[in-house]
């Protein structure tokens, strides 16, 4: 690299640490600007100059004189509404959206219905709606957008912006160039990243939710299947072949009898999944013909009961759902122990249907994990629920545009 541009990257890492700097300490005057960075007056002028014309600073005053009089300061202050950044995440069923400030406050949110398997085209036609509702609801000018994430189920190359493939839209196929059809639908070049969704869960609980100044954090969505999220050193992990976090596909029971989407006996998703939460209510019915759930279902069956019921009548202590439920809660802390084994997390953060179950399945859900994981070492893995619930993926999504912004 030449000294041209040495000095081109020197320049934006200084005007990057400045903004910072008024970031997080919202009003600075520039002598203090020039002490804290380490960098000349004249020099902190012009960087000042820079951002006040593109409008992430503004002056917000005058300080006080020295002790020998003199003209006032100007005060700088950061300007939370220079900028927005736009989330999105893509579920089976609909597409969640999020326009925030620079602060991450939300301006609008959208939730635009999506049909399982819905063709490619008419999702980008939706996210390219979802976005330009969202600047118009909001009035902020497109040039204003700093940029756009979508976070979406399956596997994803973040570098590329490519959908290798996902779980709830198999007709797409493979190898979908996701950000790019983005891209060419969006014309003012803002910045797109296409994202593995849980990824966003777990930067959302380290930004904002649950997980909040810690440093190594594992996200577990469960439910129909399982999605996970791994930040360690404060960076999210995506490994080599960028499938880090697929634990779903971790075999725990290899005798198991029910096979999972993978093609494998014995996953975790399988062994914690709603089906098999069903099954064994199924299984165990004739052993409790007063139990509540046998109810809950308008004909009767079992298959279409809704979490809500089961989890409802699990907190109303019905003992065939206990027995259901704490059955799944047993496989649920074997693969969080295995997760702590090889991850070491602070936290680990619980999003989806079970965290309807209650304070009583995370209780019991803390104590199984502890006592079947290195029980010779004191563990201090805390396992929450979410904060967030599902508005998660689509702030983690805006949060992670930000914080990129601000590297």
């Amino acid at each position: 690299m030449n000294n041209i541009g040495k000095q081109k990257i020197l320049k934006q890492i200084n005007r990057k640490a400045i903004l910072n700097l008024l970031r997080n300490e919202n009003e600075l005057s520039i002598a203090a600007l020039s002490e804290r960075a380490n960098l000349s007056k004249p020099t902190i002028m012009k960087i000042m100059k820079h951002y006040i014309d593109k409008g992430f600073i503004v002056i917000s005053g005058k300080g006080s004189s020295t002790e020998e009089g003199g003209k006032k300061p100007n005060i700088f202050m950061f300007n939370a509404n220079g900028g927005y950044a736009i989330g999105m995440s893509i579920t089976a069923n609909k597409l969640k959206s999020v326009i925030t400030n620079l602060k991450g406050e939300i301006l609008n949110r959208l939730v635009v219905d999506l049909d399982y398997n819905e063709e490619l085209d008419s999702v980008i036609d939706k996210i390219v709606y979802s976005y330009y509702t969202l600047l118009g609801r909001s009035e902020v000018e497109s040039g204003k957008v700093i940029g756009l994430a979508v976070g979406i189920y399956g596997l994803t190359d973040f570098d590329s912006g490519i959908v290798f493939y996902s779980p709830h839209y198999p007709s797409w196929g493979k190898n979908i160039k996701m950000r790019e059809k983005i891209v060419k639908r969006i014309p003012e070049n803002i910045n797109v990243i296409v994202e593995n969704l849980p990824r966003f869960l777990v930067f959302a609980e380290k930004s904002l939710g649950a997980a909040r100044h810690e440093s190594d954090v594992v996200s577990i969505l469960a439910g129909y299947g399982i999605g996970s999220g791994i930040i360690i050193g404060n960076e999210i992990k995506r490994g080599h072949h960028k499938i880090m976090g697929e634990v779903g596909h971790m075999i725990i029971n290899p005798s198991e009898e029910m096979i999972c989407a993978c093609g494998a006996k014995g996953c975790f998703e399988v062994m914690v999944s709603i089906d098999r939460l069903k099954k064994i209510i199924e299984l165990n019915r004739s052993d409790f013909p007063q139990s509540v759930i046998l109810n809950r279902s308008d004909n009767g069956s079992i298959k279409d009961l809704l979490p809500d019921d089961i989890f409802s009548a699990y907190r109303d202590k019905d003992s065939l759902t206990i027995k259901a439920v704490d059955e799944i809660l047993n496989w649920f802390a074997i693969g969080l122990s295995n997760i702590i084994l090889i991850y070491d997390p602070q936290v680990i953060v619980i999003h989806g249907v079970y965290t309807k179950a209650g304070d009583e399945f995370l209780k019991k859900l803390r104590k199984r994990t502890g006592q079947i994981s290195l029980t010779s070492v004191k563990k201090e893995t805390k396992i929450k629920y979410s904060e967030l619930g599902d508005k998660a993926g689509m702030l983690g999504a805006a949060a992670f545009v930000i914080n990129r912004f601000f590297e």
